[in-house]
């Protein structure tokens, strides 16, 4: 009987179906098909497994070496860091290009999604803003995606826990702002009150809350607004409208604690001078829902 294939090796190994009283009888006598499997489903037990009761093995040397030569770390870190006896350090070489294991590329923060203006059709802002099968009597090539699985999970557990030995424990950056809030709510001392407003509770509505209007040294405006949390069965949007709200334009989705939206450059607030958060249901409508939770009136200075 010709070699099992390894696509359904692999589909034993994860147990997508039984294995044939056939299949039985060459695993049995084939050495070459059953440590291919075994390696399977090793390589699922190592994917499906509780990292919190998992025991941890320490990585070979070969592991750090290949991070080191990866992040161009300088030559006094070539040791591995978990060997039982470290050698010393060879003296230092002509520095390499030093990268920064810890740094990271920020984020690309995509471009602000707009909601559209309310059921009114009010005003927007102004614009500038082939599978392989097997084949009989030849050896089955071992499946990459199961086996590269496996290795991703073993190389990454192996560079966390070396990693973590030599640089030591650090506070994870801190994610970026939402696309459609501003920096930080606050910014110091450096930022200008130029304006605020109370939010008051609308229709059967408890939560009462304020806004800030902020001018950063930047020109940057922003509304940094607190509304209290309250138990809802959509999500929070706020905006701005003009006096009689025939006009809105959405400035982002409101989490909990205060949070700052970014005043898109053309709005004139003088023309958009009341607040309004709005209690929104996951209906794909970009529209005001129409169910306001708090609103008030900007009052700007200057």
């Amino acid at each position: 009987m010709a070699h099992c294939d390894e696509d359904l090796l692999a589909l034993l190994a994860l147990g997508e179906r039984d294995v044939t009283a056939e299949e039985t009888l060459h695993l049995d006598g084939c050495g070459v098909c059953r440590d291919l499997l075994d390696g399977f489903r090793r390589a699922v037990v190592a994917a499906r497994v509780d990292p919190a009761g998992a025991e941890l093995v320490a990585p070979g040397g070969h592991n750090w070496a290949a991070i080191h030569g990866t992040l161009g770390l300088a030559p006094a870190l070539a040791a591995d860091p978990l060997a039982a006896d470290p050698p010393a350090a060879a003296p230092p070489a002509a520095a390499p290009l030093a990268v920064d294991p810890l740094a990271a590329p920020a984020p690309a923060s995509p471009a602000p999604m707009r909601k559209s203006a309310s059921r009114r059709r009010p005003e927007a802002p102004a614009p500038g803003d082939p599978p392989r099968t097997g084949t009989a009597g030849r050896l089955p090539r071992r499946a990459p995606w199961l086996l590269g699985a496996a290795a991703g999970i073993l190389l990454g557990a192996a560079g966390a826990w070396t990693a973590s030995s030599v640089l030591g424990q650090s506070t994870p950056p801190a994610a970026g702002p939402a696309p459609t809030t501003a920096p930080a709510p606050g910014a110091g001392p450096t930022a200008a009150v130029i304006g605020e407003a109370v939010l008051t509770p609308l229709g059967g509505h408890s939560a009462l809350g304020s806004a800030l209007v902020e001018q950063l040294p930047d020109g940057t405006r922003q509304v940094v607004v607190t509304l209290p949390e309250r138990q809802l069965a959509g999500y929070r949007e706020v905006w701005l409208g003009s006096a009689d709200l025939t006009r809105m334009v959405s400035l982002g989705v409101l989490g909990q604690g205060s949070q700052a939206f970014v005043v898109p450059g053309g709005l004139d607030l003088t023309a958009y001078p009341v607040l309004d958060v709005s209690d929104e249901p996951y209906d794909g409508d970009p529209a005001h829902s129409a169910d306001s939770l708090a609103r008030g009136k900007l009052s700007l200075r200057g």
